[in-house]
Order: structure tokens, then C-alpha cells, then sequence
């Protein structure tokens, strides 16, 4: 009895030591060396010019490499755990931060020497501007955003990583943040001239804390899915509700003009061919279809809908061959998906006279998305007219580019890893729930990051509206971006409000923190690209 009370003993002993380790400060080191690090490669660019550092863009495509092997690292030491595949997957995440961090930097003395700095003075009344280095932060469209909203995710994710139990979270977070920067790599990094009403010192304080709440509200999403699998959620269930979500999302898109790309009921899928120059890429709203891509795109959303109904099946009359069905079926759609993408590509690299495939019946479209609100007032016959003629000049110089089409690429990839993530759960689901720290632990993660998220919003919310106030004279005018980011407050209000008041957690708080951040998406892409708004920055 004494050496078995003192074996416990010594086991709790064990797990306070163990535990206690996470209050040290080396458990720190691979959230705060990134920062030490960004900052020298920072000072070695002031000093020593462009040609001493790599640029921008390079710096972010060496961030997305590193995301993704830390993502394999952290998905496959759930499976097969070993030391060290958590410390490669924790440092290369470490790493990724680095780099992703260092690129925005960079990005902001490359914004200055653009313009020679010339913000330290008024041009008109010499009057000297006390923010003018503040000015240049690179808040001005949404590759800039893109690349913050990926960098505060990492870091959120590097401090919750800290102690050891914890480091469960970045094999979910990864892959969304290389998401993050994958779509900002098809946007472009092409700077823009930023419209003097949006110039202020309120822009880069607004803008970045909307993309540290939002790299917050990301972690704890990727936490409230990991909750769900601790508890005990079965994979068919998600993988029907995904299937819901992206029919929805679909309609949604459909109705509110925004399908451009994807149309099951001809069978395509079309890209928009760009004119490229110096200063980046002319889009002019056009389509092309990709050979191929269309068909792949509609097997890959048939069999995903029929792995929904399958799963349905099963979860409502415990129906084992729907089951196993369905598996197949998902695993189908997955493959169909990659074809898909495959031939997006190949049709990008290869397709040439791009301009002779767009007809003059796309001439309206073109010359509407040309004027853009120039096109108010001006008769149908006019915006054809001068899409035609357009067309006609620029038909030679068309060629295909990710550039053009990122939200629709970005699509595609991120449906392929969120079935992919499906797939791969539904694979000894019970040795990944093993693995995981109790469901009190990732509750109360899930609660102080959404905490820290709604109160990032809510000083978005104050300081967009002085902003507002200051560029076009009123505090709100329910433009789209501001009730999208009002909405996502108060489903995390929603949130906070239920947990402390009645006393709700688990699984009835946990999708208020999943329906957060899907609407934090909405309004950072779906805002931007579907509804009209006065946030023309963000495209």
C-alpha cells in the first residue's frame, strides 16, 4: 500500500513538474525569437537596401513551405507520435512565423522607397506629418491583409503551442494559415496607390487589428474543431455538415451574382484571362473555359453531395454499406477534386491565344468592369461599346493567370483540404482522441481566445468608425464590411454571453466559436468580392 500511495505520489508529482514547465520562459523561445528575428532582417534592410534581403513575395512563399511541413509534421505525429516530429512541426511553424513576418516588414520599407517617403511632409502645405513612417504600413489591399491575418494566426498559434499539451493545435491552424497565404501568392503583391480619402494614421490601426482578431478567431476555430473530435463528433456527421455548407455557400454565391467560375449546369469551369503591365495585371471580367476542368469540378461535387446522402443514411437508420459507401464515395471526390485543380493549372500554363476565345457577347462585361462606378448613368450600348473596343486592342495580350483568379483557385484548394481533413479523421479516429487533452483543457483555450478575439472586434468596430468618420463624415452607414464585422461580434458576444450567463460549454458554446469565424471570413473575402461597399481596398 505505502509503495503503491507512493507511486501515485510520484506521478502527480511527475504530471505538476511537467505541467509547471509550461510557465518557462524557453517554452517561449519559438514565439519570441521569430519577432527577434524579424526585427534584425528589418534593421539589415533599412541599412543595407533590397539587393541584402529577399524580397517580399520571396519571404512569403518560403512562410507557405514552412507552414506546410510544420502542418505534415503536427497531422502525423497523431498517428505515430514521436518527439520529434512535435519539435520539427513546432519550429518549422516557429520558422513559417519568421518568414511570414519578415515579409510584411520588408513589404512596409518597400511601400516607403516607392514613394521616396514623401509622406513626412504635406505636398501642399509643407506641414510635417508626425505618423508619416506609421503611414506606410502595408494596409492597402488584400494581399497586404492576407499576409497579417496569416502572421498573427501563427503567432496566436506559437503562444498556445507554449506548453507541450497544447501543441495538438498547429496541425489544425497550419493548414488554414497556408490557406491564408496561398490566396494573398494569387492575388499578387503588386502595390496599389492607396485613395487620399483612406490615407490616415486610423487605417493601419484599424486594419491591423482586424487581422490580429482575425488570426485569433482563426486558432480558435481550428480549436472548436478539435474540441468536436475529442468529443466524440463522428466524421460523417462533419462531413454532411461540410456538404451543407458548401451547397449553401453555393446558392448563396449564386444569388448574389458571384459565380463566375464554376457552372455545373454547362458542365465548365472559367477562368478570367488578364492583360499584364509593369505595375501588375488588368483583369476585364472575362471567361474562358478550361478544357476538361469543368466535368472534374461537377464529378467532384456529385460524389461529395452522395457521400452526404450515404453518411445521412447511416447517421439516421444505422445503415453500415451507406457507410462504407460513402468512405469510397468521399474518397472519390477527393480525387476528382485534385484532377480538378490539376487541369486549372495545366490549362494556365499552357492554354496560349487566350484573347480569340473571348467572344464579343462578353463585351458588356468587360466594359462594365473596366468603368467600374464610372459605369453609372452610361447606356448599355455605350459600356459594349468600349468593352469592344477594348477587346479588340487587347485580345493579342491576354494570357491566363492565378492572378486573376485567386478567389476561385483559393476555392478549389481550400474544398480539396477540408475534404482532405475529413478523410484523413476519419482514419483511427479514436487514436487521434487519445491523443488529445481533456475536453476542459481545449474548452478553456477555446474561452480565453474567444476573448481576446471579441475584444479585438470590438475595438475594430470603434476604430473603423472614427476612421469612417474622419474619410467620408459619419461614424456608420451599414456599408457590408461593417455589419458583416458587427454580425461576427455578436456571435461571439453570442458566445460569452451564454458561457457566463448561463452557464453554457462544450458543445453548445463551441459552435458559437465555428460560426464566429465563418463569419469573420465572410466579411475578410465574401464582403470584399460579392456586396458593394466603400472597402474598395480590400479588393
Amino acid at each position: 500500500m505505502a509503495q503503491a500511495a507512493n507511486s501515485i505520489n510520484a506521478s502527480i508529482a511527475a504530471a505538476a513538474a511537467k505541467e509547471s514547465q509550461g510557465s518557462g520562459i524557453a517554452n517561449y523561445l519559438p514565439s519570441l525569437l521569430p519577432l527577434v528575428g524579424a526585427i534584425v532582417l528589418l534593421a539589415a534592410r533599412i541599412k543595407f537596401g533590397a539587393s541584402a534581403v529577399p524580397n517580399d513575395g520571396a519571404l512569403v512563399v518560403l512562410a507557405v513551405l514552412s507552414y506546410l511541413i510544420a502542418s505534415a509534421s503536427l497531422l502525423t505525429n497523431f498517428w505515430a507520435p514521436v518527439p520529434f516530429l512535435q519539435r520539427l512541426g513546432l519550429w518549422t511553424l516557429s520558422l513559417g512565423f519568421f518568414f511570414n513576418l519578415s515579409g510584411w516588414l520588408v513589404r512596409w520599407v518597400a511601400a516607403g522607397d516607392r514613394e521616396n517617403w514623401i509622406r513626412m511632409t504635406n505636398q501642399i502645405t509643407g506641414e510635417y506629418h508626425f505618423w508619416w513612417f506609421f503611414s506606410y504600413i502595408p494596409f492597402a489591399n488584400l494581399y497586404d491583409l492576407s499576409v497579417a491575418f496569416a502572421f498573427g494566426a501563427g503567432f496566436a498559434t506559437l503562444l498556445v503551442s507554449q506548453r507541450e499539451n497544447s501543441r495538438f493545435i498547429g496541425a489544425v491552424s497550419t493548414p488554414l494559415i497556408s490557406l491564408i497565404l496561398l490566396m494573398a501568392v494569387f492575388i499578387g503583391s503588386e502595390f496599389i496607390n492607396l485613395p487620399p480619402v483612406l490615407d490616415s494614421y486610423w487605417r493601419p490601426i484599424h486594419v491591423g487589428v482586424a487581422s490580429l482578431s482575425y488570426g485569433v478567431a482563426l486558432v480558435s476555430f481550428a480549436m472548436a474543431v478539435i474540441y468536436l473530435i475529442k468529443d466524440g463528433v463522428k466524421m460523417e456527421a462533419m462531413t454532411l455538415t461540410v456538404a451543407g455548407f458548401v451547397v449553401a455557400t453555393y446558392v448563396f454565391v449564386w444569388l448574389m451574382g458571384g459565380i463566375k467560375g464554376f457552372d455545373p449546369f454547362s458542365l465548365s469551369f472559367r477562368l478570367s484571362p488578364v492583360v499584364p503591365h509593369a505595375s501588375g495585371v488588368t483583369n476585364p471580367g472575362a471567361r474562358v473555359a478550361i478544357p476538361g476542368a469543368g466535368i472534374a469540378a461537377t464529378l467532384g461535387l456529385l460524389t461529395l453531395l452522395a457521400t452526404a446522402v450515404c453518411f445521412a443514411l447511416y447517421l439516421y437508420r444505422q445503415n453500415e454499406p451507406a457507410k462504407r459507401y460513402g468512405h469510397w464515395l468521399l474518397r472519390a471526390s477527393i480525387v476528382a477534386q485534385i484532377a480538378t485543380i490539376g487541369l486549372v493549372f495545366y490549362g494556365i500554363k499552357t492554354m496560349t491565344g487566350v484573347g480569340a476565345l473571348v467572344g464579343n457577347d462578353q463585351a458588356y462585361t468587360v466594359g462594365k468592369t473596366l468603368l467600374d462606378k464610372q459605369a453609372v448613368g452610361k447606356s448599355v450600348a455605350e459600356i459594349t461599346s468600349i468593352g469592344a473596343n477594348w477587346l479588340a486592342q487587347s485580345r493579342d495580350s491576354m494570357i491566363l493567370s492565378v492572378k486573376g483568379n485567386p478567389i476561385e483557385i483559393a476555392a478549389l484548394i481550400s474544398l480539396l483540404v477540408v475534404t482532405g481533413f475529413l478523410a484523413l479523421f476519419s482514419f483511427r479516429t479514436d487514436k487521434i482522441r487519445a491523443s488529445l487533452p481533456s475536453l476542459e483543457r481545449i474548452d478553456s483555450l477555446i474561452y480565453k481566445l474567444v476573448g481576446v478575439a471579441f475584444a479585438g472586434l470590438a475595438i475594430l468596430l470603434v476604430t473603423g468608425a472614427v476612421w469612417a468618420n474622419e474619410s467620408w463624415g459619419r461614424y456608420w452607414g451599414w456599408d457590408a464590411k461593417e455589419t458583416g464585422a458587427l454580425v461576427a461580434w455578436f456571435a461571439y458576444g453570442g458566445y460569452l454571453h451564454s458561457r457566463m450567463s448561463h452557464g453554457w460549454k462544450g458543445r453548445r458554446s463551441v459552435y458559437f466559436a465555428l460560426v464566429g469565424f465563418l463569419l469573420v471570413i465572410f466579411t475578410y473575402l465574401g464582403v470584399s468580392y460579392i456586396l458593394p461597399g466603400l472597402h474598395s481596398y480590400a479588393g
